[in-house]
């Protein structure tokens, strides 16, 4: 082989023909050859091993993204359906009794215009104070112009319609835009503050005619389904929305659809914002739109509408429509474990499709994850893993060269046993001389000697400045600690403890009461009378600061070792521990007392000040958890306020 590279003009250098001559050149020469062979194999391995591991965590981390995004982007669709569920409960109860409003004051609300159309008089959305003193606004109305005779029944519906819209939409309005009720005969009642439909839309404007409110009727919808709309772009209120509609029926007659405009403009948003690092997410229709898209966004604005995939002509998303509906339909005949986050390997891209259903329109939201990324990751682990094993060989092959060669068995061994000693944190014995080490020795072993004497009196040095250090910090921590947790269970606004605190504290209570066998405490549940009209009239920031007036009066007034917590919203929780039990009651009316004596003013109060109305329940050995006392509490608190309010019931 020598000869070979003579002859074709290139000589082995001469260290290496001398290092392979000897007995040590052979051996290093040997460990080298080896030691790179195991190297290679070791990395082969690793990589397949990281790339395992790495695929399977990526999906399971694209799994878990996807379903909190779900969860997410959900919630406001089904708080939407749960919305019109409550308004359907509440209008057939009333509905189906003929002693509410038998005969409605129709034209106090409606009139009828020169144009042939009917609609809501204009005071309705300006401001009317009505006959509880209570200012409602933001209400518009509409009967079209075809509607030439309104029935008496068809009246009763609307001004139905309208109460429970003046009730319900102004609570609804901080997560939609509007609250809607259509009927069947071209009439539509609607809560948005920001705009007078019903004022402005053309008398003759036939709604039935018109996809979203045909899609409710009898003809159209015999399974009597909610609806919903695909998504738009509402120039009225210059946002991306889709609108739901519950039809509601009487003894099969159609009577309203109860209906939100549910604004997606923020979903929009946080699918180019909110997306593991290296993908995107992006939403397709079951009926084959494009709902949103981060490449596509500047197509769906100009369109103000989805955009169907075959108009569309991106072939990539008509094949990953076309995986989706297949994965789906094989999820319908053999559904797995998990059924709200699956994935689907898109081969020709190479990707991963991390798919969840939206619960409201029939959408898939969808996260993209380039199968490069779990590559890029396992050949990173694999070189760090090759750099390391050739360092490991490096570093092993230098001390097996030294050893050999210098012969420092002796000393190593005495370097050893100081080694030992620091790691065992016995730096004194090396640092002050106590371990044998040769110091004296005059070449590279004695100065490596001296300077790992030298480091083991730093080290215990540091050790002892590090554990003074560390004790403090400790301390430190601690406290800081008992500070977060005292912190996290107060209230941010009021100071009073939360519900997390509540449910501990009651909690504890009531073991012990069953414990005992004996009535050891009290609850009791207050809420601020009219609290909501108070809000109306004075604005948030003013009930803030009546909320934290008197959570801190009541805070005061309660006895050594009772708390005060502020429970759901605006109600007040009281545990009382009075050692007389007799005492309860008078305690809480003194707690009223104390705070309609504060007089604080509140005009839309039929008392003109800030009132409680109070309910209270006593520990009963036979109750068989706290939720009871909670119930006991809050049916005597409504008890109260159907009372006249300010009042206590026990």
């Amino acid at each position: 082989m020598v000869m070979g590279a003579r002859k074709a003009g290139w000589r082995v250098p001469a260290p290496l023909t001398r290092l392979s001559s000897t007995l040590l050149g052979g051996f290093v020469i040997r460990v080298a050859g080896w030691s790179m062979l195991i190297v290679a194999a070791l990395t082969a391995i690793g990589y397949s091993t990281i790339y395992d591991r790495e695929e399977r965590d990526a999906l399971e981390q694209l799994k878990a993204h996807l379903l909190e995004r779900g969860r997410t982007e959900s919630a406001i669709f089904q708080l939407a359906a749960a919305n019109m569920d409550t308004f359907r409960d509440r209008f057939l109860s009333l509905y189906a009794n003929p002693d509410i409003l038998p005969e409605p004051d129709f034209d106090a609300f409606f009139q009828r215009g020169e144009d042939g159309a009917t609609r809501l008089r204009r005071e309705y959305f300006d401001g009317k104070v009505n006959q509880d003193g209570l200012l409602q606004k933001g209400m518009s109305g509409f009967i079209g112009a075809n509607q030439k005779i309104i029935p008496p029944e068809l009246q009763r519906r609307l001004i139905l319609s309208y109460h429970l819209l003046a009730e319900y939409g102004p609570a609804w309005h901080n997560r939609f835009i509007n609250t809607t009720i259509s009927t069947p005969e071209n009439a539509m009642l609607m809560y948005w503050p920001s705009f007078a439909w019903g004022l402005a839309v053309d008398a003759n404007l036939d709604m039935t005619a018109f996809s979203v409110v045909r899609s409710t009727m009898m003809a159209e919808n015999p399974r009597r389904l909610p609806v919903w709309t695909p998504l738009y772009h509402d120039h009225t209120a210059k946002a991306w929305m889709v609108t739901y509609q519950l039809p509601v029926d009487y003894q099969g007659k159609h009577l309203i659809n109860a209906s939100h405009d549910v604004l997606v403009n923020d979903l929009m948003d946080r699918l180019i914002t909110d997306h593991l690092p290296g993908t995107y997410n992006f939403v397709l229709a079951a009926d084959g739109h494009l709902v949103a898209h981060p490449l596509w966004m500047d197509r769906l604005r100009t369109e103000l509408a989805t955009i169907n995939l075959e108009r569309l002509g991106d072939a990539g998303l008509l094949r990953t429509h076309a995986l989706i509906r297949d994965s789906v339909n094989q999820r319908h005949a053999d559904p797995g474990p998990d059924d709200n986050v699956w994935i689907v390997d898109d081969t020709v891209d190479g990707a991963y499709l991390a798919v969840t259903r939206l619960q409201g329109p029939d959408w898939w939201f969808v996260a993209r994850y380039p199968k490069t990324l779990v590559a890029a990751k396992a050949h990173q682990a694999a070189s760090a893993i090759m750099a390391m094993g050739m360092a490991y060989f490096l570093s092993m092959l230098a001390l097996v060269i030294i050893l050999l060669r210098r012969q420092v068995a002796g000393p190593i061994r005495q370097l050893t046993v100081a080694s030992e000693q620091v790691a065992a944190g016995e730096y004194a014995a090396v640092a002050d001389g106590q371990t044998p080490l040769p110091t004296t020795v005059r070449h590279e072993i004695g100065l490596l000697a001296r300077s790992f004497q030298a480091m083991a009196a730093r080290v215990r040095d540091s050790a002892d400045s590090l554990a003074e250090q560390i004790a403090l910090r400790t301390e430190a921590l601690d406290a800081a600690k008992q500070q977060l947790q005292e912190w996290s269970l107060h209230d941010s606004l009021t100071g009073a403890y939360n519900q997390q605190a509540f449910d501990a504290d009651l909690r504890g209570v009531f073991d012990l009461g069953r414990r005992q066998g004996k009535a050891a405490f009290a609850l009791v549940l207050a809420d601020i009378d009219d609290f909501q009209t108070y809000n109306t009239a004075y604005g948030s920031a003013a009930g803030d600061q009546v909320l934290r007036t008197l959570f801190r009066a009541v805070a005061r007034q309660v006895g050594q070792g009772d708390r005060v917590y502020r429970h759901e919203g605006a109600r007040l929780a009281i545990i009382l521990t009075a050692p007389e039990p007799a005492l309860l009651e008078a305690q809480v009316r003194q707690i009223l007392e104390m705070v309609a004596a504060m007089a604080l003013p509140h005009q839309a109060s039929p008392h003109g000040i800030v009132t409680l109305s109070a309910g209270l329940a006593r520990f009963d050995p036979t109750m068989t958890s706290p939720a009871d006392m909670v119930r006991q509490a809050d049916q005597r608190l409504q008890a109260a306020r159907q009372g006249g309010r300010n009042r206590l019931v026990a």
